[in-house]
């Protein structure tokens, strides 16, 4: 696959796994009665397999309008998604020097990332006083169920996001 046509459908791709994302998760709080909030982060999930085969510049602007039209439609203050999906994706770039990108060693990435990915996001907006959470709901009723899911999103979807994206 040709990296060109790549960057033509990526964007387009990757808005559409950000709203897959909330019915993922609003399902997912329909099963558990809402008593406990996963997030479904398939978007992250292909962001890490596009770092693989796309340029950093590309990623990183393209998280970034991505993540305006997130903070827009969902939560209406613009700077959460703005400022978390680009950090991410830098450090997606920044251990990927570092680390051999295999299945093996992105089922362990995914789980760092969503978790600092979560945690970006709740201490910006503890930062601006825009919610108060404990840390028992957050890590046993919001962390450990979204882990969870995307670690089983993640065993389900990682092969065709390779082929989709033409990593190797």
């Amino acid at each position: 696959m040709v990296k060109s046509y790549l960057k033509l459908y990526t964007g387009p791709v990757l808005f559409l796994l950000l709203l897959l994302d909330t019915q993922f998760t609003r399902i997912f709080e329909t099963i558990t009665q809402h008593h406990y909030l996963a997030n479904a982060h398939l978007f992250l999930i292909a962001v890490m397999v596009c770092c693989m085969v796309l340029p950093r510049r590309y990623m990183l602007i393209a998280g970034t309008i991505l993540g305006l039209l997130f903070d827009s439609y969902y939560i209406g203050a613009i700077g959460i998604y703005t400022v978390a999906i680009p950090f991410v994706i830098w450090l997606m770039y920044l251990l990927a020097g570092v680390l051999y990108r295999n299945v093996f060693t992105m089922f362990f990435g995914t789980i760092i990332f969503i978790t600092l990915y979560e945690l970006v996001v709740v201490a910006i907006q503890l930062l601006f006083d825009l919610t108060s959470v404990s840390m028992n709901f957050f890590m046993a009723r919001f962390l450990g169920p979204t882990l969870l899911l995307n670690l089983v999103l993640f065993i389900l979807f990682i092969f065709p996001f390779k082929k989709l994206f033409g990593a190797k």
